[in-house]
């Protein structure tokens, strides 16, 4: 899983509404704890879409927590807060919409497409507990939307660390066999994104690490 699957689960929630109206009844309590219906539920959101994507310990460490502030400390404790400039897609904005520090709602960044007029850095977010429609500042809407939001409503930027991608580009190519006796016996790795890149050239210097790991895996053992 990955960050790419977590903005894919919580696009496919887009437009799912709160049951009844204005009572802050939704699925996500009833995951997170059905004795929490009727509570506010943007963080509650966030916390559902990372278990379904397979991602709950970049979301507060695995653990439970519906409240803005208790989240924002929790990435504030483990230093995976970023400079408000720095926001990206992935990251989780703790918002505010009445010009302070207090944190009031949450949303998950899904784009950061360009700079605003008034030189704010303009993106989207996809967040639970807000209105319909793209404007607005509402942060106890009753439903899931997707929202143009600009960097001075930022309170912090907090950044999961996410598990990296899988790519799979070995499967079926003449030197799987061999590649993968590679990795199992540690002899080399993988690209951060979970890729192997089989045709990638190989430098004088990291020719050097693979010997040497061959030596140490094969032949210290044997006193050679």
């Amino acid at each position: 899983m990955s960050l790419s699957k977590v903005i894919e689960l919580a696009r496919d929630e887009l437009g799912y509404t709160e049951n009844p109206p204005g009572s802050n009844r939704t699925k996500y309590w009833e995951a997170y704890d059905p004795k929490m219906q009727g509570q506010p539920w943007c963080v509650a959101f966030l916390w559902w879409v990372f278990q379904k994507a397979g991602e709950r310990m970049a979301f507060f460490g695995g653990g439970k927590t519906a409240s803005c502030g208790t989240l924002l400390m929790w990435y504030q404790n483990m230093e995976q807060t970023v400079p408000v400039s720095e926001v990206q897609p992935g990251d989780i904005v703790i918002l505010n919409f009445h010009g302070t520090q207090d944190t009031e709602h949450c949303g998950l960044v899904v784009d950061v497409p360009a700079r605003g007029l008034t030189n704010n850095l303009d993106f989207y977010t996809i967040e639970g507990n807000t209105s319909s429609g793209v404007w607005g500042s509402q942060d106890n809407g009753g439903c899931v939307a997707e929202k143009l939001r600009h960097t001075y409503q930022i309170v912090a930027v907090c950044r999961p660390q996410y598990q990296p991608e899988i790519v799979d580009d070995i499967t079926g190519r003449w030197s799987e066999v061999d590649v993968r006796w590679c990795i199992e016996n540690g002899l080399m790795e993988g690209y951060p994104d979970g890729s192997w890149k089989p045709k990638q050239d190989v430098t004088r210097e990291e020719l050097a690490v693979v010997l040497r790991r061959f030596y140490r895996r094969f032949m210290e053992d044997d006193g050679k």
